[in-house]
């Protein structure tokens, strides 16, 4: 079964928690945009070819986690994020059985419950990785991601980041797959006007995503329906004010999430293009906003 490329990688809420959000903040579990097929790339092209992707995402802050992990009332508040991304697919001449991509990810976030609002481009995301294909039906690659903290002043992080990870992608049959992704997230110090340097917690994420074509998924004319199920976690570490060393309230969270969703896949001649819309809902947590919310995604290969 020929397989073909998809995306380097979305990101939730990439800014993290903003400024105006307080510190039991909607944080966000790292790449709970992802859908099955996320990590799949070939190695059968000659020439170098790019892809494009529009996500919107929706997420509830009406619930949250307190420090014992019990649902309480939140803030109200309700999260908008945009992520554009453009990504160039190229191999070396001397390694062909490696793959590589480059990625720009720019996220546009509007955020807002009782008494307070932030709106803005965020913090990008730039980088890119490196993939083999341990077999012809599976992929296996590294990705490392920096956040740039450019972004407007309401939603940036003031803080730089690193995101690498680890992925595999398997196709089991004609119909089952498999996406896994594991990383992490390590953030500098946060540099922010008026307030302490604060050393911020690192983050440790894991993605899986389990789809299951309705019809055998094969890479020719037509379209394609794959429904899936998914899991993500996330645990981020405990924060410290750099001037006085003490911890700042809450910093440490978790949050397991559950998803189930749809994705369609359209498969031209050359071209294709991808459709994705799921629901996911937090089920255990600390220190964090409960996931409640709604992830779609458009992607167009060429």
């Amino acid at each position: 079964m020929k397989t073909f490329p998809s995306r380097a990688g979305s990101v939730l809420l990439a800014t993290g928690c903003m400024a105006a959000a307080g510190s039991a903040c909607a944080g966000g579990i790292p790449f709970a945009g992802n859908r099955p097929q996320s990590f799949e790339f070939p190695l059968d092209y000659d020439q170098p070819y790019n892809s494009v992707g529009q996500f919107v995402q929706y997420t509830s802050d009406q619930r949250v986690f307190d420090a014992g992990g019990n649902k309480v009332d939140g803030n109200g508040g309700h999260t908008f994020v945009g992520l554009t991304s453009l990504l160039h697919y190229w191999k070396l001449d001397g390694l062909p059985q490696v793959g590589w991509v480059g990625s720009v990810t720019i996220p546009e976030v509007r955020a807002q419950g009782r008494g307070f609002s932030a709106s803005g481009i965020g913090d990008p995301l730039v980088g890119g990785l490196a993939f083999v294909k341990p077999t012809p039906t599976s992929t296996l690659g590294l990705q490392a991601l920096v956040q740039v903290p450019i972004g407007a002043k309401e939603v940036t992080s003031d803080t730089w980041a690193l995101w690498p990870s680890a992925f595999y992608n398997a196709w089991f049959g004609d119909r089952l797959n498999l996406d896994v992704l594991v990383g992490g997230v390590l953030r500098g110090t946060t540099h922010r006007t008026g307030a302490n340097d604060v050393d911020a917690g690192n983050t440790l994420h894991a993605n899986v995503r389990l789809g299951y074509g309705l019809e055998p998924v094969r890479y020719d004319r037509g379209v394609h329906t794959i429904p899936f199920v998914g899991l993500d976690f996330q645990k981020t570490r405990r924060a410290y004010d750099k001037e006085t060393g003490l911890v700042l309230p809450n910093s440490d969270s978790r949050e397991t999430a559950a998803s189930v969703g749809v994705l369609f896949q359209i498969q031209r001649a050359k071209t294709y293009d991808q459709f994705e819309i799921h629901y996911a809902k937090g089920v255990n947590g600390r220190n964090t906003s409960v996931t409640n919310g709604v992830f779609l995604q458009y992607w167009h290969y060429f």
